[in-house]
């Protein structure tokens, strides 16, 4: 006994704490919102409010409405979007899905004013989503494609993630299995390079139940099952209400009806706690329909009425549509042919509302237009990138030839400038040798005058053997200075006009001069 009660005890213990900590948590949230409250009407104020909504799980429509008179107040056009946006998300988180297109259809007019492109885009998917919980698909798909064209301009990839699933449900609810499954995977391979599990999640339990409706089991129960797993590491609280949905309708299915049932019986819990009408109207429909296989007629029964009740409710026609087959079936089994006759006009009828071919040519018309826009905005991106190509090639040959032009011209100029400089050189030292000769001659004129006037003539050889020359630089000096030119040095000599050129820079350099008379003046004055 003491065992129990201590058990007891415990369990109170941790009620007790829960309330206390769910109070403290209520007193926060209110005390944050008196504290903006105080603060002045402003857009920060606004957003403060937004943001505490958002934190309250968009359960404090008191906070958003304040958010909402402010932003009005004070003309803050994205707080006004913002708001009426979060006002359509609370609805369809309660399954008022008219309300929340209503909503946010005023959000998306007030956003096309503003440039938060990425808010515009959740509130495009928001309505894709809304329309599509009560079977709008054609409107859903307009949305979502709206969505798609502003995602892919500001390369958000996790929007284009969420549209692709959100398109791919169209074509679910529009039995467009194989378009329903290319979008699908398209979504998957980009939650996968984000690393995105809850998004790898949403899209396996997707194609888990294309598979399932197109009646390959194996890969459904594949696919559902690794779903589940992911959302097991996910969640810690639940939120596998929809993978055990999908697995009860894949053993239903496949005629395992105790299974079905078990699995049903895990899924309806979860959903009612998360208040999920659309899966929960679902479940139960499903879960009676097996419960009559089984033999429990009665409480199949009051199962498939209460899914048919919460499908009128939120008005989901497809729930509808499946309730009454599911009456269809229960009165064939109790022989009441004349009611089975009226379900199935009626389930029909809302079947025929959904998937009729005006809907679905509407959406695969709008389709094709999309595929094609996008195709030829491809076509027109590949043509603009030839063409930029083209442009690229013909300046790069252009500069390619400019250069090599260029080039030739200041190989040319360097050619011409140092063949210039070259005669130059020759010129100034030819002219220099005619001075030295000229100089030479007066020389020679005077030392035949001094020879007249008894003066011993000077033996210019034994004078230049003081001088620090060579052999070859001493017959050349000793030429010069009978006068002869370049072109007879290296004919008495025997060697090359560059030779002579040679020695004679040499003997300047040795005797620093600069020149013939130099030379001359310096040979008579040692």
């Amino acid at each position: 006994m003491s065992l129990l009660r201590t058990i007891f005890l415990f369990f109170l213990l941790l009620l007790a704490f829960g309330l206390f900590a769910q109070k403290e948590k209520s007193f926060d949230t209110d005390t944050l919102f008196v504290d903006i409250m105080r603060q002045p009407h402003t857009q920060e104020q606004v957003d403060k409010l937004i943001e505490l909504n958002k934190k309250a799980h968009y359960n404090r429509p008191d906070i958003l409405e304040k958010a909402l008179e402010i932003a009005e107040q004070i003309y803050y056009i994205d707080g006004i979007a913002k708001a009426f946006d979060q006002k359509g998300y609370t609805a369809r988180k309660n399954n008022r899905f008219l309300k929340a297109i209503e909503y946010h259809k005023r959000a998306l007019g007030f956003f096309e004013k503003t440039r938060d492109t990425f808010a515009k885009i959740k509130c495009l998917n928001n309505l894709g989503v809304a329309c599509r919980k009560i079977n709008n698909e054609k409107e859903a798909y307009k949305y979502y494609i709206r969505a798609l064209d502003l995602a892919k301009k500001t390369h958000n990839q996790g929007q284009i993630a969420r549209i692709y699933n959100g398109v791919g449900n169209v074509f679910v609810n529009a039995e467009e299995y194989p378009k329903a499954m290319f979008y699908f995977n398209k979504s998957l391979a980009i939650e996968k390079n984000n690393g995105n599990l809850k998004g790898q999640e949403y899209n396996m339990a997707n194609i888990g139940e294309v598979f399932l409706l197109t009646k390959r089991f194996d890969s459904a129960e594949h696919y559902l099952k690794k779903s589940l797993d992911i959302a097991k590491i996910i969640y810690k609280d639940g939120h596998f209400g929809v993978e055990y949905n999908l697995l009860g309708k894949l053993y239903k299915d496949k005629g395992d009806y105790v299974r079905s049932v078990y699995y049903y019986q895990l899924a309806i819990p979860d959903l009612e706690k998360r208040n999920v009408k659309r899966y929960i109207a679902n479940s139960l429909i499903n879960m009676g329909l097996s419960q009559l296989f089984l033999g429990k007629k009665n409480i199949g029964y009051e199962n498939i009425l209460k899914g048919i009740a919460i499908a009128k409710e939120i008005q989901s026609k497809e729930n509808i549509s499946l309730g009454y087959n599911a009456l269809v079936t229960y009165f064939e089994h109790t022989q009441n042919y004349r009611e089975a006759l009226a379900a199935h006009k009626l389930a029909k009828q809302f079947h025929d509302s959904i998937v009729n071919v005006t809907t679905k040519n509407g959406i695969i018309s709008a389709q094709i237009i999309y595929e094609t826009k996008e195709k030829d905005e491809k076509i027109k991106q590949l043509a603009y990138e030839r063409q930029q190509e083209k442009k690229n090639s013909r300046r790069n040959l252009f500069i390619t030839i400019a250069t090599i032009l260029i080039s030739l011209v200041v190989i040319a100029l360097f050619y011409v400038f140092f063949n210039l400089r070259r005669r130059n050189n020759d010129l100034e030292l030819a002219q220099k040798n005619a001075e030295i000769q000229n100089y030479m001659m007066r020389i020679k004129d005077l030392e035949a005058s001094a020879s007249t006037n008894g003066n011993e003539k000077v033996d210019l050889k034994e004078k230049l053997k003081d001088l620090d020359l060579t052999k070859r630089e001493t017959d050349v000096l000793m030429l010069i200075s009978e006068g002869f030119s370049n072109d007879e040095i290296a004919d008495k000599m025997y060697i090359s006009k560059n030779t002579v050129k040679s020695h004679i820079k040499n003997i300047y350099l040795k005797l620093d001069v600069k020149n013939r008379v130099q030379v001359l003046k310096k040979i008579r004055n040692s």
